[in-house]
């Protein structure tokens, strides 16, 4: 009656295991109690007694080992059914009985460890263990069971001092176990998964090839090793590894594993290929067809992707991830109804979900609705605040993340003050978070045009986060804005002591010599970013700065092949098509095609207001009016301090003999100009500006005279 009213009470159906659980309860425990009564009690020693061990054989205690370890396992079973502590306490009992009759199970070691950690007694499991070891340093039981333990616990910390030293237990508890079973293939498994969470990369590469020599076919050690060098770079490494395995193996792991190489090395065409072929094999799996989604997607095959993430929606109806990735899709393709429906979607099923309510500010901003994605974020900013202002790390690192995200809007509208109240938020939460405030407070500082209050922010930067260099990058681009050449290369060269393949300092330096009109320099420090470009998007970047110096330099021609190299490489290359369509139209030259390549940049950035600002040229120099003014003006509302767009308004105002328009929008380009930093300061530009000042100021004072003038 008990029992009846206790399943009634928690409502649980009973699955297959829940039934047997039951059974043995209500019928089988009796007989077991009455057997175990007339046998004799076992020994509190580790080992079965001297007497036992020499009477019974070897399948006696095999046998006596699996009845203890099915009790045990009931009682598990039963300890999850009512939620009663003492079952589990009566199955770890039964697990060490198990293990006295045979004490080198791994399989009951894990089994004993797991229900210790269950039970939320790892200190016990922990204390008999180096019982044991004190007793026999070689017991392969006790050094699994330990090794077991801190394995278990380690998903369970943060990565502090407090992991790291367990992660260091673990270590060498498994070294003691394949010291002592050399043969045993998941200890190595395990050890070479440890050794890599420690970044001991040799010493993972080592255990893995240990395993390879035992069981040379072994997916887990192949798979594991060619990730390793995947994560290394050395893509060639991994891809040679596997198209080696998978050519005598129909597994699916091994050719998703190939895959994911290909897909490391940016190879996305044999990614592709060898995803579709693992799926051919293994029909069923989703985490294959969820990488081949999110492979079709890097490469932007979007309605191959679309396909695939409906498939997983179809399996996964409750998935939230899929909805947002399908959102994401649709959004790329401008396609905001369906976008904002499967969102939707998305957001019914994780409500709280962080990157859902990035997504929808994604979703606003691509549609120019700023102040709605601004609006989403501050609400999201406005559950995650704390009234005492404490939040835990992972609470800390999410609430930075939204902050940034936020800050960076309200600078994209030009609202500095804002952006900055918004980073300052960022300061507490912490190292990592501190030290991006600290970077996007100087770059808002920037942007406003207070120079010296950036450069200060910076400062204060390096003093708390020496070991930074970003910081100091920041702080030489700021210093050389104010002017300082030489201290700017020093604090660059500084970093570069102290690590000299950081290819980010290089092309700081690039920008540095740039911004002072020191093109060789320029030049060379480029070549060395160049030496240290390992992919495409990186020697992408090094020929669009190449670009862009022999523009400054007035060598279009050279300026433009490089333009065109980075085209090849990445068609959809806003930053490069804007450059160059703006280069062309500036230069008065095939005017039609600067027209198509700005076009391609707004479909790409369609709020982009230095684009808005070079489609607005390029129509200005077609006579187009009516185009260009529309482009300008809203080229003027997302960037309202740029001396050049004024400037550009003034020239159409002019030819369209709009004269005191053109008066208010020269002088405030003159103005703007006043606030620019020396280094993007243009001394011609400026000099032409004040000679159509100059020019206008006397046309229209003698218009002004000849209309007062008496006849």
């Amino acid at each position: 009656m008990i029992l009846r009213r206790t399943a009634k009470k928690i409502r649980v159906k009973p699955s297959g295991k829940t039934r047997l659980a039951v059974f043995f309860l209500l019928f089988l425990l009796p007989a077991v109690a009455a057997a175990q009564a007339n046998s004799p009690a076992p020994d509190v020693a580790v080992n079965p007694p001297e007497a036992e061990t020499q009477a019974e054989t070897q399948a006696e205690a095999q046998a006596r080992a699996y009845y203890h370890y099915t009790l045990g396992h009931m009682y598990e079973e039963m300890a999850q059914l009512f939620r009663r502590s003492d079952y589990m306490r009566l199955a770890i009992e039964e697990y060490r009985e198990a293990l006295k009759y045979d004490p080198n199970s791994a399989t009951l070691v894990v089994e004993l460890a797991d229900a210790y950690r269950r039970s939320g007694r790892v200190q016990e499991a922990v204390r008999e263990a180096r019982q044991i070891l004190e007793k026999d340093p070689d017991s392969l039981a006790a050094h699994r069971l330990l090794g077991h333990v801190y394995y278990q616990t380690l998903g369970e910390l943060q990565p502090d001092r407090a992991g790291m030293r367990t992660l260091g237990l673990a270590i060498e508890e498994y070294e003691h176990v394949t010291r002592l079973a050399p043969g045993d293939t998941e200890a190595w498994l395990t050890l070479a998964r440890l050794r890599r969470m420690n970044n001991d990369i040799e010493g993972a590469e080592a255990a893995l090839k240990r395993l390879l020599e035992i069981e040379p076919q072994s997916e887990a050690a192949l798979a594991g090793l060619a990730l390793l060098y995947s994560d290394q770079g050395d893509y060639e490494e991994a891809i040679a590894l596997l198209e080696g395995a998978a050519q005598d193996s129909s597994s699916s792991k091994l050719l998703a594993s190939l895959a994911y190489a290909y897909e490391q090395a940016e190879d996305y065409e044999n990614a592709i290929q060898t995803y579709r072929h693992a799926l051919r094999r293994d029909q069923e799996n989703l985490e294959i067809r969820r990488r081949l989604a999110e492979t079709l997607l890097e490469a932007e095959r979007l309605e191959e992707a679309l396909a695939e993430y409906r498939a997983l929606a179809e399996a996964q109806p409750d998935d939230a991830q899929i909805y947002m990735r399908i959102s994401a899709i649709y959004r790329h393709q401008r396609r905001y109804e369906e976008a904002r429906a499967a969102l939707e979607q998305a957001k019914r099923l994780a409500p709280d979900s962080l990157e859902i309510g990035f997504q929808e500010s994604f979703l606003y901003e691509v549609q120019g609705d700023f102040e709605g994605a601004i609006e989403v974020l501050s609400e999201m900013v406005a559950r995650m605040t704390r009234v005492s202002g404490d939040y835990n790390e992972a609470e800390a690192r999410s609430r930075g993340i939204v902050l940034e995200r936020l800050g960076t809007l309200h600078r994209q509208v030009e609202n500095f003050d804002g952006a900055i109240e918004i980073f300052e938020l960022l300061l507490p939460l912490g190292e990592e978070q501190a030290q991006r405030g600290t970077l996007q407070l100087a770059e808002t500082l920037r942007q406003a045009r207070r120079l010296e209050e950036a450069a200060a922010t910076a400062r204060q930067g390096v003093a708390r986060f020496p070991e930074e260099p970003g910081l100091k990058l920041q702080l030489a681009n700021l210093v050389s804005d104010l002017g300082d050449l030489e201290q700017a290369v020093q604090i660059v060269e500084s970093v570069l002591e102290e690590s000299e393949s950081d290819r980010q300092a290089y092309l700081s330096l690039t920008q540095i010599y740039e911004g002072h009109k020191r093109f060789p320099e320029a030049e060379e420090a480029l070549a060395q970013a160049e030496q240290l470009s390992g992919s495409d998007r990186e020697r992408e970047q090094v020929h669009f700065l190449r670009g862009a110096l022999y523009e400054r330099q007035r060598e279009y021609e050279r300026a433009e092949e490089e333009f065109r190299r980075v085209l090849e490489m990445n068609p959809e290359s806003a930053v490069t098509l804007n450059y160059l369509g703006y280069m062309l139209a500036d230069n008065n030259t095939k005017l039609e095609e600067s027209v198509e390549l700005v076009e391609r940049a707004l479909e790409i950035e369609p709020y982009n207001g230095a684009y808005l600002d070079s489609l607005g040229w390029a129509y200005f120099r077609l006579e187009q009016y009516g185009k260009a003014e529309e482009y300008l003006l809203r080229a003027v509302s997302r960037l309202s301090r740029d001396p050049t767009i004024h400037d550009h308004l003034g020239d159409l105002y002019y030819a369209t003999d709009r004269l005191r328009l053109a008066l208010e929008a020269w002088e405030r380009a003159y103005q703007e100009w006043q606030r620019v930093p020396e280094t993007e300061f243009d001394h011609e530009a400026f000099a032409r500006l004040e000679e159509k000042l100059h020019d206008l100021k006397v046309r229209l004072a003698r218009e002004t005279q000849k209309a007062t003038s008496p006849p």
